[in-house]
């Protein structure tokens, strides 16, 4: 009797075994899995932290999964950004000759596993003891994540509890840091590349002049997707003094958007704004229209695949009057906003067909319009009305209560005030504003 009661405890706990490891075998295909899936979708570095948050699941799962980037001679942490965990707020960088698990990794080339407390403190550094003290880490495996040419970084594996990491589980872990390691390698060269886009853009938004009496003041606003790199530009430039045909204080104001979200958007909006400061300088009187005419016919001949919307407009002082003369010529362009000093806002509604290469020369026309003294008029991109799942006319409307209720406020604040969107906290557009307001 009781040898088969010993023989059938053992077969019992025979198959807990086989099903624990049954379930470990489909823990690890799963996450393998995952890492294939998921991580090849990532879109930058700030992704490819947040998909690691969920991708370890199942009985062994870690408290912690730490994402290190190499940085010449540092490695820096890669801060959950949805995650308020204790450890994000700690040690964000470390140079490689720290005594710590993850630099090792990094100097050695190699993995490193410290199974529990004893074998940190007999082999790294106080700090890299009161670290993982404090953060409440006993075992943890560091994995190097290799890209094609370099060692990029390293990632961090954390228990709570001693975990024993088996030769499956750790050939597991080892082929997910591949996957990881390509996403992160995808993640750099995307970022660098927008950083290299937005330098441009930014640099090419100049700042803007004093234009004493006139108050001006802009915002350049990127789309929250990292990815997006617009053509949205502001552009304000005085006209040469009266002895060349301009008029004193005489003021060019621009306002853009060449069509796409990239690098190539960007380049054309720096070519059409030069271009269109060049026709206008080249044509006194000055007119807006005159200088749209021109950019047209230029479009039209040269290999620049310019599509868009702008207005360009130009602010005179009147003579013997503290009232100025506002004359534009808007080429599909939302349209511009009057606050006159009694609260009461106008639409500048005129306005021509958009610009675009395959439309050929146009005859651009212009309008004018009288600006009361304490007048504030506001020039935007369409980024500032278009919100998803909104109606543009309620957006425009909304605009316009806002211009009506703070028009009075400084500039900075009133753009402030206007562009401030908590309904849509991750606007998918670029967004510029140009105010300006006359003394």
């Amino acid at each position: 009797m009781e040898t088969a009661r010993a023989a059938a405890e053992r077969a019992r706990r025979d198959a807990e075994r086989l099903e624990q490891e049954a379930q470990t075998g489909m823990d690890h295909a799963e996450l393998l899995l995952r890492a294939s899936e998921e991580l090849a979708q990532t879109s930058g570095l700030e992704d490819v932290r947040r998909r690691l948050r969920d991708l370890f699941v199942g009985a062994g799962k870690p408290s912690y999964v730490g994402l290190l980037v190499a940085d010449k001679d540092e490695l820096h942490r890669i801060a959950d950004p949805d995650i308020e965990h204790s450890v994000e707020r700690e040690v964000l960088t470390l140079p490689v000759s720290a005594a710590f698990p993850s630099t090792r990794a990094m100097r050695e080339q190699r993995a490193v596993f410290v199974p529990d407390r004893e074998a940190l403190v007999a082999g790294y550094s106080p700090e890299a003891v009161g670290f993982f003290d404090r953060m409440g880490f006993t075992t943890v495996l560091c994995l190097p994540l290799w890209g094609s040419r370099a060692l990029l970084g390293v990632l961090a594996v954390c228990w709570a509890k001693r975990h024993e990491v088996g030769v499956t589980e750790r050939a597991t872990l080892t082929a997910a840091s591949g996957y990881i390691a390509q996403a992160v390698e995808r993640a750099l060269h995307l970022d660098e590349r927008i950083s290299v886009a937005r330098q441009l853009q930014e640099a090419m938004l100049t700042d803007l002049p004093v234009a004493d009496p006139i108050e001006i003041s802009a915002l350049y606003e990127p789309a929250a997707a990292g990815d997006m790199i617009g053509g949205d530009w502001y552009d304000a430039y005085h006209l040469p003094p009266a002895s060349s045909g301009g008029v004193p204080g005489a003021l060019m104001v621009t306002v853009g958007d060449i069509t796409g979200h990239d690098m190539h958007a960007a380049t054309i909006m720096g070519q059409i704004r030069s271009m269109l400061r060049q026709a206008t300088l080249d044509h006194p009187p000055y007119s807006p229209a005159t200088a749209l005419t021109a950019l047209d016919a230029a479009c039209s001949v040269l290999p620049i695949e310019a599509s868009g919307t702008l207005v360009h407009a130009r602010l005179d002082p009147a003579d013997d009057s503290p009232d100025w003369t506002l004359t534009w010529s808007n080429a599909g362009h939302p349209p511009p906003l009057i606050r006159t000093p009694d609260g009461r806002v106008a639409l500048l509604e005129e306005h021509d067909i958009l610009l675009h290469r395959d439309l050929g020369p146009f005859h651009r026309t212009e309008a004018r319009r009288d600006l009361p003294a304490g007048s504030t008029l506001l020039f935007y991109t369409d980024g500032l009305i278009e919100h998803r799942g909104h109606d543009i006319d309620a957006s425009l409307a909304q605009l316009v209560a806002l211009l009506a209720l703070h028009g009075d406020r400084p500039l900075p604040e009133l753009i402030r005030r206007i562009s401030n969107r908590p309904e849509d906290p991750a606007p998918g557009d670029d967004v510029v504003v140009l105010a300006l307001r006359v003394p």
